[in-house]
């Protein structure tokens, strides 16, 4: 069975997160949905990734800015019939955490970290968690981003502008420094091995 999947989203508005999976699923470009679709093959697509996103157990939340909601809301699917198979958080330096008005900023982003890690090994799902870097290409505002995490993975712009590259600089079970080129296509946000 399918288990559902939560995203999280502080970074971008929850119609935006829904546009791009369209374009993804439908293979149409993010302008045309914005502009309207007008030819048959572009509205079959359109249909085609509505009735994909309809029949999934996805949840999309822009309205979650604490950890203890969003624990409680991941909580509260894993208890459902679908259950909850994958959570991701978009990103977790805007994720607040109320540790008192002595508390730095490093230590909240670090108990929020810790509390996805722990939550991940309670719920027996998957937690993808989004985080910015500084120009070290470590994560900003908490070292324990990194050293929760199961895997790291970065993208980054490559030197040709259509290209990312892909790289895993920390994996507890499997290869460090493995990278790879991926083409990004900017018209619906997708990544392809070509």
């Amino acid at each position: 069975m399918n288990k559902g999947i939560l995203v999280i989203s502080l970074e971008m508005p929850a119609n935006q997160i829904i546009d791009r999976l369209v374009a993804r699923l439908g293979s149409v470009s993010l302008r045309t949905l914005a502009e309207g679709a007008k030819l048959e093959r572009d509205i079959r697509g359109v249909h085609s990734a509505i009735q994909k996103l309809n029949s999934s157990r996805l949840v999309v939340r822009d309205d979650l800015y604490d950890i203890a909601n969003i624990c409680a809301t991941a909580r509260a699917m894993a208890k459902s019939p679908d259950g909850l198979g994958v959570l991701f958080v978009d990103y977790i330096q805007l994720v607040r955490c109320d540790l008192g008005k002595d508390s730095s900023r490093e230590r909240e982003v670090a108990e929020v970290s810790r509390s996805l890690r722990l939550l991940g090994i309670e719920l027996g799902c998957l937690v993808i968690s989004i985080t910015q870097l500084n120009e070290q290409g470590k994560a900003r505002e908490s070292r324990a981003i990194g050293q929760d995490a199961t895997a790291v993975m970065v993208v980054k712009l490559s030197d040709e502008a259509e290209f990312r590259e892909i790289s895993i600089p920390i994996q507890r079970n499997g290869p460090c420094g493995v990278s790879a080129n991926l083409r990004f296509h900017g018209k619906t946000a997708t990544f392809h091995n070509e």
